[in-house]
């Protein structure tokens, strides 16, 4: 590759990291904490390139292309990064979850517990339906000794799975209604996995992907073994709202 389609490439990637950086579409590669990394690869990528190319253009362009093998179709390269500054590509949803392609998370169990795995957790936000995140409700469904998800009413947000046909099989192995689901990250989506909890007295589920805040009551006991610690929730309420900005857990 010569000089001048090197630089030209070094330019676009330092444009691409610093585009995707700056209007947020890095969150559907990475985790948040990891934009002011992207900015700074961004910046020192687009200044090397742009260093490169005046050092060339004070040399002359005939000098700088006068070692590349000519008829490689080196320019070929800069398609994708190109690719990458115009089209952005779908966060991973109810297809990812149901083809397996995100692997079912499991809830850590505590290090210190009763003689039953089981401990108190601390109360809940006040409000007739309090929002907790989908990790935070897995947890306290399988954990929590204080027995405050049996008569407390929670709301929690993800995007809509379907079970039956042709869909994924929940946790337990059926196959029938609806779950709701999240897709979190570690790192970037190279280490996505799956949570899940299940839906009940859904009448009209919406279609999958479509993201819900849904609030109801934890059936007892319904985070076993074997479900993989997954609960059953049964629906009071459900509303349909905007895809977040943020849409991995």
């Amino acid at each position: 590759m010569n000089r001048v389609a090197q630089n030209f490439v070094l330019l676009l990637i330092g444009g691409a990291v610093l585009k995707i950086a700056v209007d947020g579409t890095f969150l559907r590669y990475v985790k948040p904490g990891l934009q002011p990394y992207l900015i700074a690869s961004g910046v020192v990528l687009l200044a090397l390139a742009l260093v490169a190319i005046g050092r060339d253009i004070r040399r002359g362009w005939a000098a700088a292309d006068s070692d590349h093998h000519p008829g490689r179709p080196q320019w070929l390269l800069l398609a994708p990064i190109a690719a990458l500054l115009i089209i952005v590509p779908p966060a991973l949803g109810a297809t990812s979850v149901q083809s397996g392609t995100t692997a079912q998370a499991s809830v850590a169990k505590p290090a210190t517990t009763s003689d039953d795995g089981k401990f108190a957790f601390p109360p809940l936000p006040e409000g007739p339906a309090p929002t907790v995140r989908m990790y935070d409700l897995l947890d306290r469904a399988a954990y929590d000794s204080s027995g405050e998800l049996d008569h407390r009413a929670v709301t929690v947000v993800g995007f809509i799975v379907h079970t039956g046909n042709d869909g994924s099989p929940r946790t337990d192995g059926t196959r029938s209604g609806v779950d709701l689901a999240r897709v979190v990250i570690t790192c970037c989506v190279a280490d996505a996995q799956t949570m899940r909890i299940h839906l009940s007295a859904l009448a009209d589920p919406p279609p999958d992907d479509t993201w819900v805040s849904v609030s109801g009551k934890v059936e007892p006991g319904s985070a076993r073994p074997d479900t993989e610690m997954t609960p059953t929730l049964d629906v009071t309420e459900m509303h349909v709202v905007p895809t977040p900005a943020r849409v991995y857990g």
